[in-house]
């Protein structure tokens, strides 16, 4: 009985602790790193290329916990349960999901700045998505570039 509670025990703490992004305190630490960031020390990323970067990478990508900036397409855009702004770009047949704190609150929705099929420019923190996403990577603390 003890045995099985430990494999329980080893399972929860693997699905919780590999799945940390967009998480709160992880958004909240990324805006600040993304509000500070010297501009000269920003990357341009393609979209395909970070994804690719993230899939074909043994060690982490080379992206991870760097500040970039990616362009795209909007084609979803939502409120999590903790109050952050998820927005997904698309570049080709690439998608990055973005999160953002509460400041874009106005700025979303349709008639808005961030609507479906909008082109944005996006900087934001980049990390490794959890074990179980269904995206390689994500973008936190991010902010609209114009």
């Amino acid at each position: 009985m003890r045995f099985y509670y430990n494999i329980l025990l080893l399972c929860l703490i693997l699905i919780t602790g590999c799945s940390s992004s967009g998480s709160v305190a992880q958004t909240k630490a990324a805006t600040n790193v993304v509000q500070q960031i010297d501009l000269s020390k920003v990357k341009i990323v393609n979209i395909a290329n970070l994804h690719t970067s993230f899939l074909n990478s043994r060690d982490a990508s080379p992206h991870h916990e760097t500040v970039i900036e990616i362009k795209g397409d909007v084609v979803a855009f939502s409120l999590t349960e903790d109050n952050l702004y998820t927005v997904t770009l698309r570049e080709g047949d690439s998608d990055a999901i973005c999160y953002f704190n509460n400041s874009i609150s106005d700025e979303i929705g349709n008639g808005m700045k961030i609507h479906s099929g909008a082109t944005l420019t996006v900087r934001g923190q980049c990390f490794t998505s959890g074990l179980f996403s269904s995206k390689p990577f994500t973008l936190d603390g991010c902010r609209i570039v114009d």
